[in-house]
């Protein structure tokens, strides 16, 4: 609900519409990603690297059905909870949230701690976010942009 009802929301410049696009090309290179994380995760190189695990394990030891299933879990959880990010985030951009441009720099920094163990050709993706989201982050930070936030803040009457 708008507070101040005589201010009208500024449109929106292309520079926030780039950031918000590059953000959404995130979002189709995470799908990418957990799409090969899930042909990995299900790999019989990786079934047998689970079988050593377990192996080594004593006391109550998990079946390797058990330990895959997790594993497959995990990658299509982050997989969707990562993408959504992205489109939320890209969302409330093109509404000149300011908000969301602070939460697009959190999420590209934590992108960075996928750079720890990368292996290439699969770490391409976790680049290619950086990359893109480093991009429309500090667009979204750029004069013209910041002057859109600020206007899209005094619209709401916030």
């Amino acid at each position: 609900m708008d507070k101040n009802p005589g201010a009208s929301m500024p449109e929106t410049p292309g520079l926030v519409k780039v950031a918000a696009r590059l953000l959404g090309l995130c979002a189709v290179v995470q799908i990418v990603a957990s799409i090969f994380g899930l042909i990995y995760a299900s790999s019989p190189e990786r079934l047998a690297a689970i079988q050593a695990q377990i192996d080594v394990m004593s006391g109550d030891v998990p079946s390797l059905e058990l330990m895959r299933n997790m594993g497959l879990l995990t990658v299509i959880l982050a997989g969707v909870v990562t993408v959504g990010a992205y489109l939320f985030i890209s969302f409330f951009l093109l509404r000149g949230r300011s908000w969301a441009r602070s939460t697009a720099a959190v999420l590209v920094a934590l992108t960075l701690i996928q750079l720890v163990g990368i292996s290439f050709p699969a770490g391409l993706a976790t680049v290619a976010q950086l990359v893109l989201g480093g991009v429309a982050v500090g667009l979204c930070y750029l004069p013209a942009s910041t002057r859109y936030f600020a206007a899209a803040k005094a619209a709401r009457g916030q």
